[in-house]
């Protein structure tokens, strides 16, 4: 079995600085698309926003 890396993004959003960060659970297959849905969020609050970004191994059939 092959496995390929693939990149997950998350957009975190916390009130102030002690606060847990907190995601909305959607995730991003590709960095513009999340700094893309970041920068929409930065205009309509006034929350800590953070890009968070994860790897994790998918098998690869064939």
């Amino acid at each position: 079995m092959n496995v390929v890396e693939k990149q997950v993004y998350i957009v975190g959003y916390r009130y102030s600085d002690n606060d847990e960060w907190l995601t909305s659970g959607k995730s991003y297959g590709n960095l513009i698309d999340a700094q893309a849905a970041m920068n929409e969020l930065s205009k309509e609050t006034k929350q800590q926003l953070k890009l968070f970004k994860f790897g994790r191994a998918m098998p690869v059939e064939g």
